[in-house]
């Protein structure tokens, strides 16, 4: 239940964020939304407020705004040119698609301020626990209690930042390591082990170990407005960051798509977050935020990005593109998002089958 209520809750909140942003800047534009719908599919519940009618559909797994004169095939029964997006100049209509992501970027960006300046996150201290007998950490003398300082020259102010450090390189053949044991400051050489597990994108792969586990100190770093303000920021330059390294491997081929999730994971995810608070919820939907806003940058005909570069064509041609090919368009961009959902269903599936539990 707890996973199903969570999903609902991240996944409601996202769409609303997303679809508020057409609609904000397509009626500040003066164009007139005809409906505004959280869900797709048959409509549980509606009501009209002024030119719009506000709906809860049945399938909650996105949401749209339409709008008036949206569809070409609706053109020629307008009677109000002034309120039709078809008669807006291109660079309107961009405006009005890029709302949507804008406002994902806009609410990610806020959400982990809100993280940052209220809650504060809470770090595993870069303290030796344990080392492991045998490993590359007890081969140069690492003990438990030492606190690692720097690695390679980086600062290490947590445990969590070591760890992605090391599965964020496959080819590590040495690592510099300064550590503190009581009041001496030394630097230590390690080359570490390699094992099978999963690097910062979810790839099975060979990534290396140094051999310790933390103590299980913790610290939590604390924010005022204004640092919050600048940590915020730095989040979402690296998650952005990121996402887009993740997605330029994924068209290269250097990460599988079995690495993609679906409404699935992101519930099972979405569930384990809410156990641990709501802070660290609103922390996940700002990351979930960005990966939204930046999938519907995609150039693929359906999505924003698609739309974005239809009205580029339509700015250079000096005219709209015909019917026809805008359907023709479309279909294949159809094609490509349902094929996507299917891939991302069979993860969730094959996930499932392996033992994987939604609580």
């Amino acid at each position: 239940m707890t996973t199903v209520l969570a999903f609902i809750v991240v996944v409601g909140v996202l769409i609303f964020v997303h679809e508020l942003g057409h609609f904000l800047v397509a009626r500040l534009l003066g164009v007139r939304v005809e409906v505004f719908s959280l869900g797709f599919g048959p409509k549980l519940f509606s009501f009209i407020k002024g030119e719009t009618e506000y709906r809860i559909s049945a399938v909650p797994l996105g949401g749209y705004v339409r709008l008036y004169g949206e569809h070409p095939e609706t053109v020629p029964s307008v009677v109000d040119k002034e309120k039709t997006f078809a008669f807006k100049k291109p660079w309107q209509k961009a405006l009005i698609v890029l709302a949507g992501p804008g406002f994902n970027f806009l609410f990610a960006l806020l959400a982990f301020w809100l993280y940052f300046s209220i809650s504060g996150p809470v770090y595993l201290k870069p303290v030796v626990g344990k080392v492991i007998p045998g490993s590359p950490a007890e081969a140069v003398g690492l003990k438990p209690g030492d606190e690692i300082l720097a690695i390679d020259g980086k600062e290490i102010e947590t445990f969590e930042r070591l760890f992605f450090y090391l599965r964020s390189k496959e080819d590590l053949t040495e690592v510099e390591l300064e550590v503190k044991r009581g009041n001496e400051v030394f630097t230590l050489r390690v080359k570490p082990a390699y094992q099978e597990g999963t690097n910062i994108f979810g790839k099975k792969t060979k990534v290396p170990v140094l051999g310790i586990a933390p103590s299980g100190e913790v610290i939590k770093k604390e924010y005022n407005p204004i640092s919050g303000f600048v940590a915020a920021c730095e989040k979402f330059y690296e998650l952005t960051s990121l996402t887009l390294l993740a997605m330029g491997k994924l068209l290269t081929g250097e990460l599988p798509l079995s690495t993609l999730g679906g409404p699935l994971t992101i519930g099972k995810l979405a569930g384990d977050t809410a156990k641990v608070g709501l802070f660290p919820l609103i922390a996940f939907m700002a990351m979930l935020s960005i990966n939204l806003g930046l999938i519907n940058l995609f150039p693929i005909p359906m999505l924003d990005g698609g739309h974005l570069v239809i009205f580029a064509i339509e700015a250079i041609r000096g005219q709209p593109l015909s019917l026809r090919a805008q359907e023709l368009i479309f279909k294949v961009g159809l094609a490509l998002i349902i094929l996507l959902s299917v891939f991302v269903f069979y993860n969730d599936i094959m996930r499932l089958l392996s033992g994987w539990k939604l609580d």
